[in-house]
């Protein structure tokens, strides 16, 4: 019986923030491993190499808007032309200090985007993705919209 999230991953620029998710992840101890990318180029990279015991398929993914580069968005419209099992029982979360209302109207229309979550990441937050999602992936049916 599955008791933990294999793989989380974050995806943001800012090394301190990557750092207290990090912390607050292990803290849950809710998760197996933790990936963590300061930008969308890497974090893709990684998704199209094979999936494995050293190079795990992440579960959830934390990807922040505001990034150099590759922005958040930019990285959401790459990640839809992964290939189907990259994506299948994937979680693709919004960690962002943006309240800005076109970005989160653009995560509500994004149907791969489950959710918009505000920064900081908490011990709550994280704690109840993971209990939700363990309990989705052990019956195979995963949170969607709509």
């Amino acid at each position: 019986m599955k008791n933990k999230i294999d793989c989380v991953m974050l995806i943001d620029d800012h090394h301190p923030t990557n750092v207290l998710h990090s912390l607050i992840i292990e803290d849950c101890r809710c998760a197996n491993e933790i990936v963590i990318f300061d930008n969308g180029q890497d974090a893709l990279k990684y998704l199209y190499q094979p999936f494995g015991i050293t190079h795990p398929k992440p579960e959830i993914i934390f990807l922040d808007i505001n990034m150099p580069g590759m922005s958040g968005w930019d990285f959401v419209d790459a990640y839809k032309h992964l290939p189907k099992y990259v994506k299948l029982d994937t979680l693709l979360l919004m960690l962002s200090t943006s309240s800005h209302p076109e970005d989160v109207n653009r995560a509500e229309m994004e149907t791969i985007i489950k959710d918009y979550i505000h920064k900081p990441l908490t011990t709550e937050i994280m704690k109840h993705l993971a209990k939700e999602n363990v309990n989705k992936l052990k019956t195979g049916a995963l949170l969607s919209k709509n």
